[in-house]
């Protein structure tokens, strides 16, 4: 499981973003990342401990004070049925940079290494590529 946000590396063009790019107003989600992953096949006998291993990660994702709120998509209707999305919100890119510096020992205090290298081999077992992107919400359009 390590290694499934450790892959997460931001794009270049990240870097162009200031704070005054992400405009602060109330209590507005201002910064999206979405991690889409395309699944390699059919869970099998393994879909029970799959799932199991997302709730254990999304467990320490929401126990995280940066981390506004977040959600794993499974395929529910549409042209690929092999996407897995994992959407997290933050206020700021500042929390969205340090969560994400963090995450990995976040995970080892979590759960044990045996746990950590089981979930590890399962990721990798199923989910082939990934994408991420990291989005600023245009103010005033939330609900």
């Amino acid at each position: 499981m390590l290694k499934l946000f450790a892959a997460f590396l931001f794009c270049p063009v990240l870097l162009f973003f200031s704070s005054a790019s992400f405009a602060q107003d109330g209590s507005d989600v201002q910064v999206v990342h979405i991690q889409k992953n395309t699944m390699k096949g059919m869970l099998g006998d393994d879909a029970d401990a799959f799932n199991e291993m997302l709730k254990r990660q999304a467990k320490v994702i929401n126990s995280d004070s940066r981390v506004l709120s977040s959600e794993v998509l499974r395929h529910f209707w549409g042209a690929d049925s092999r996407d897995l999305v994992i959407v997290i919100k933050f206020k700021t890119e500042m929390d969205l940079f340090a969560f994400y510096n963090d995450f990995n020992s976040l995970l080892e205090k979590a759960y044990s290494k045996e746990q950590l290298d089981a979930d590890n081999a399962l990721w990798e077992k199923y989910v082939g590529q990934h994408s991420d992107e990291v989005y600023s919400v245009v103010p005033g359009t939330s609900k």
